[in-house]
């Protein structure tokens, strides 16, 4: 008998249960029809002995239900299951021989009672036990099988609601983490008196409707065209408050603006070259922002040419900027996604980010 009892619905798997005794009605039919005779009696003497089996075995596809793997005791377990496969044994021959006596006794027109001699009893018991540890064993492994299917996508949803649990966390900090940052420069503008504090205000304005609108939509992914735009007003914002010590440079070719990015994966890493570059010194500072594409990959920079740092001081840093764009790409991506720090004393600060490059549409398939 073939494995059969595997998912799916209940009319494909009882038809696979069906179609698996044929072998065996074969191997009767063939073993029979080598001792000579008509094939009319044979084939129906192959179907007696057949037939029986495989109705009885449904009762014993039942059992196995109402006795899952594991459910009991080890010697309650295989004691109820010897006592089952005698009981099968016993059925199937007392199954076997009512069909052969009703087949018999129609082809010859009276009754024909059919009967067994002790060695046709005794191999037939035994064959009997065979068959019902087979039936069970494939009904168990089709069992095992679910229940690992059931884990493993147990497994996966957990890993995925982590996961998403995990960027919504990641997200909700950095949220704030940038809009007090924000605020602190309009603070700095309206309490030096400038007259573009007002136009700062408005622009700041729209950027917190943008990022507010993301934060409700509960989006993990935006389009770099957004991003980009954010980075935009958040630098003009910083610019009005630093002057000639901030120069922008956005170096961002047309083809990458409508792959998708995890929102903020760029703000914070420009936020951090202008706290710790361009606020720091009094010659100015560049910040150049690029974004390309390399084949299936989204290549992304921040760079400056302000003071650098000890790269091992870096990985060690507590800020809040470069720990939290990490954290989102590990959710977002796993391995997929990787960033690169280089940096030296006097050598300037840059960060490559690379990650899928990732059209909308397909972004929003992979979030389902």
């Amino acid at each position: 008998m073939t494995v059969a009892m595997t998912t799916g619905s209940g009319r494909r798997r009882w038809t696979l249960y069906a179609v698996a005794w044929l072998p065996m009605l074969a191997a009767y039919f063939g073993a029979i029809m080598a001792a000579g005779g008509p094939v009319g009696p044979i084939f129906m003497l192959a179907v007696s002995n057949t037939l029986p089996a495989a109705l009885v075995g449904i009762g014993v596809v039942h059992a196995c239900a109402r006795i899952p793997w594991g459910s009991r005791g080890r010697v309650a377990f295989f004691g109820i299951h010897v006592g089952l496969a005698i009981a099968y044994s016993l059925a199937w021959c007392g199954g076997m021989l009512a069909v052969r006596t009703l087949v018999e006794s129609l082809w010859m027109g009276r009754l024909q009672v059919a009967t067994l001699t002790f060695e046709e009893l005794r191999w037939q018991l035994g064959a009997g036990v065979l068959l019902y540890v087979t039936i069970a064993a494939v009904r168990y492994v089709a069992e095992v099988g679910d229940r690992l299917r059931q884990q493993e996508a147990r497994a996966a949803r957990a890993e995925a609601l982590r996961t998403r649990a995990e960027m919504q966390a990641l997200r909700a900090q950095i949220n704030p983490h940038f809009l007090f940052n924000t605020l602190h420069s309009l603070l700095e503008l309206v309490s030096a008196g400038d007259g573009r504090a007002e136009e700062a205000i408005e622009r700041f304005g729209a950027l917190l409707h943008r990022t507010c609108d993301v934060r409700l939509d509960a989006a993990d992914d935006v389009p770099l065209d957004e991003e980009m735009q954010l980075v935009r007003d958040y630098l003009w914002i910083e610019q009005l408050r630093l002057g000639a010590r901030l120069i922008a440079e956005l170096e961002v070719d047309d083809d990458t603006l409508r792959c998708t990015v995890p929102a903020f994966v760029l703000q914070p890493l420009v936020e951090n070259a202008v706290k710790h570059a361009a606020s720091l010194r009094v010659a100015p500072t560049c910040i150049r922002v690029r974004a390309a594409r390399d084949g299936g990959r989204l290549q992304l920079s921040v760079e400056d040419d302000g003071p650098g740092a000890i790269l091992e001081q870096v990985e060690r840093a507590p800020g809040a900027g470069l720990r939290l764009v990490r954290g989102r790409l590990e959710a977002r991506y796993g391995d997929g996604g990787q960033i690169r720090i280089t940096t030296a004393p006097g050598a300037g600060f840059r960060v490559d980010v690379g990650l899928p490059a990732a059209a909308p549409a397909l972004a929003a398939a992979g979030q389902g």
